[in-house]
């Protein structure tokens, strides 16, 4: 069972702070109960009243006849935990804190909040909140309101769960007069206990949620939420707004990885893992929670256009392009039957712009045709507001039969008033989302496209264990660095390939592994206490022979013997020089919310000025390692632009997933980077070039 079951599904609930006082938060959440017509028991306490409204009041806990199963309080911030340990001594676990004045206060109000946690351990509490709004259940089992918003929430199958209490009460209040529906509304505050995890958990059983919408602040628990997220959305689509894009201050560390890793970058492709579908504005999210709470999926992205009017056609033209879609073919028979139904000056072919004099049976006749097409996957039925003796309602009434048998999508454009003839009524109860504008019902549908896409990807994927284990702890050297022989050995045991190598502080040495390869070598600084190789003199390239070789060798003690230690050595890598025309970056950091974090993206410019690298949260599997890649913006330099090599990304994808096995696997490690990895096209594989280790 859920931990927020009792919460959300509640027979009997004790209001800690019920009041008479009109305008008091008390007053308030007492009468938000009774008007949903709470199916339950409501046990309002306070000791300074008998009945309030007519709901006889109790003056104490100890005064109820029975033990609900769940309490509310309500209560200024000094008498919570008081209230909290009685409710839990009396054995009630399941609680929200309404009251304000915790950790988002800072100071005293944090260290409330660290010893309100301490009573949910020591009484294996269950607590929503503090801080928060409540919650509501629209299920006509319960019909409970546990909020103070003045807005009752129209019934429906969208779950809402929110961070922030405010923004909670104004989706109520915006979407009062639309066709959008709530089944469940959990204001989650500031998380002190119940978290977005356990939400998500109750709803992917709860069998009145079909979607399930997220304004988010932060993720506690990415690991339990990942995990969770997954398996919901396997299920029912996760749209998410997670305020705080361009939050800055973030330090810049000394490797690529660090430097790129904002906050906002993990956040992203954490999301992604998750399957969840992340929207840029509560508008967007809630348009497309419509559609997807009314509609059945599409099987495919073709889109058939409906429309009285040309100029709607075409930008619903241009908006399906854009978001991915296709405008549908129709087959020889679609066409014949509607030239037969159409008058000859109307367009038959996709868009239909069945001209203005279009009335009710003509709305009729043409979607019952294109829904029979097996060439369209989802309808947009554009309606600007007839000049002919004819009204939207009218068109609604008449498309009630067809739209009955419909399996296929339909999404309404109503370009006219909403007054009593609009028909909205009609429509709601057809399951038809109305959009005002076709660019947002196209949007909407592209949403639900989207989904339909990831929902086989969640059910078919793997996603990895994100339960780190400890491998063998690298040693660590000079300034924390790893030395190179020991990152490559590293690299190696995870099947990353590297490029042949020597690390040595010999003379001989290094002359015998140039004999050995023949030329065309590297020759680079190897201490651990030189992060920079590419400074002057400590990198060398394309060294054909012996005297080269020397020069190279000699330039490099130079240049480093006043960068290291009294009693440390030069030490030299030599290495076979790679040829290749791709060069990738690779490269971890370990987040203080997040853990171990993947970064991947080509090298040079792409990495320096054009910054197109994405991350993943590390462990990451093949299929999400291709998913990775897939949002890499320079696509055609896999595919060989400009004469480049071909990249196999399946390849890379394994390349990524041991990668990030590596890092989740070795907690020691901070930072690590692999620049360049480089394509080879003769091994068919991506090769290590250079490769270096931050340790705690």
């Amino acid at each position: 069972m859920s931990r927020l079951s009792k919460i959300l599904q509640p027979k009997a609930i004790a209001v800690i702070g019920a009041s008479r006082k009109e305008g008091s938060l008390g007053k308030m959440f007492l009468e938000a109960v009774v008007r949903m017509r709470f199916t339950g028991t409501i046990y309002p306490i306070n000791p300074k009243a008998d009945f309030i409204d007519g709901i006889k009041v109790y003056p104490s806990l100890d005064a109820l006849p029975e033990t609900p199963d769940m309490a509310i309080i309500l209560l200024a911030y000094q008498y919570v935990l008081p209230a909290l340990e009685e409710l839990a001594q009396k054995g009630i676990k399941d609680i929200i804190v309404i009251s304000a004045g915790f950790k988002e206060v800072g100071g005293e109000g944090i260290e409330r909040e660290e010893a309100l946690n301490e009573l949910v351990a020591k009484y294996n509490l269950n607590v929503l909140g503090p801080n928060c709004m409540g919650v509501f259940n629209t299920d006509p089992k319960f019909s409970f309101n546990g909020t103070f918003s003045p807005t009752l929430p129209a019934p429906g199958h969208v779950a809402y769960v929110s961070q922030s209490g405010a923004l909670g009460v104004a989706v109520l209040e915006l979407n009062a007069h639309t066709d959008l529906g709530f089944s469940v509304f959990v204001s989650t505050g500031n998380k002190a206990d119940l978290s977005d995890t356990d939400v998500l958990e109750f709803l992917k059983e709860d069998t009145n949620t079909r979607v399930v919408t997220m304004y988010m602040e932060s993720v506690d628990k990415p690991e339990s939420f990942r995990k969770v997220s997954r398996e919901l959305t396997a299920a029912k689509p996760v749209l998410a707004v997670k305020a705080g894009r361009t939050a800055s201050g973030h330090k810049a560390a000394s490797s690529h990885t660090g430097a790129l890793a904002n906050p906002e970058h993990i956040m992203d492709g954490f999301l992604k893992q998750c399957g969840i579908i992340r929207k840029d504005s509560l508008e967007e999210l809630f348009d497309a929670a419509r559609a997807l709470s009314l509609q059945p999926l599409p099987a495919g992205k073709r889109v058939a256009v409906i429309t009285n009017a040309g100029g709607p056609g075409i930008l619903s033209t241009d908006a399906i392009e854009r978001a991915g879609l296709e405008l549908a073919r129709f087959s020889d028979e679609t066409i014949e039957r509607l030239t037969a139904a159409l008058p000859a000056e109307a367009a038959k072919g996709n868009p239909v712009d069945m001209i203005a004099s279009a009335n009710e049976e003509t709305y009729s006749a043409v979607t019952e045709i294109i829904l029979q097409d097996r060439g369209v996957d989802a309808i947009l039925l554009i309606i600007v507001k007839p000049p002919v003796n004819c009204t939207p309602r009218d068109i609604a009434e008449k498309l009630e039969p067809v739209m009955r048998s419909a399996a296929k999508t339909v999404i309404p454009v109503l370009m006219a008033d909403r007054d009593e003839h609009a028909g909205m009524d009609v429509f709601q109860r057809l399951s038809l989302p109305v959009y005002s504008y076709p660019e947002s019902a196209v949007a909407a549908l592209a949403t639900m496209w989207q989904y339909k896409e990831l929902q086989g990807k969640m059910r078919s994927g793997k996603s990895e264990s994100t339960t780190a284990q400890s491998g063998s702890p690298m040693l660590a050297a000079a300034n924390g660095q790893a030395g190179i022989a020991e990152v490559f050995q590293l690299l190696q045991d995870y099947d990353i390939p590297v490029a042949p190598y020597l690390v040595s502080d010999s003379w001989d040495d290094l002359r015998s592994f140039l004999e050995q390869t023949g030329g065309n070598v590297v020759l680079k600084t190897a201490n651990a206490q030189i992060i920079h190789k590419s400074d002057a003199g400590l990198l060398h390239l394309h060294i054909e022979n012996e005297t080269a070789l020397r020069t190279a060798y000699e330039a490099i003690r130079k240049a480093v013997f006043p960068k290291l230690p009294a009693d440390v050595a030069p030490l030299f890598l030599i290495q076979q020089q790679l040829t290749g025309n791709s060069e990738l970056v690779l490269g971890g950091k370990r987040d203080d919310a997040f853990g171990p974090v993947v970064m991947a993206g080509f090298g040079g410019i792409f990495v320096e000025v054009l910054k197109d690298v994405v991350f993943r949260v590390a462990p990451v599997s093949p299929e999400e390692a291709l998913d990775m890649l897939s949002d890499i913006k320079a696509q055609a330099l896999f595919d060989g632009a400009r004469g480049r090599d071909v990249i196999d990304r399946n390849t890379l994808a394994q390349i990524i997933h041991n990668f990030s096995r590596l890092l989740s696997e070795h907690p020691e490690i901070l930072e690590m980077d692999i620049n360049p990895l480089i394509w080879s096209a003769q091994r068919n594989t991506a090769i290590a070039v250079d490769a270096r280790a931050t340790l705690k």
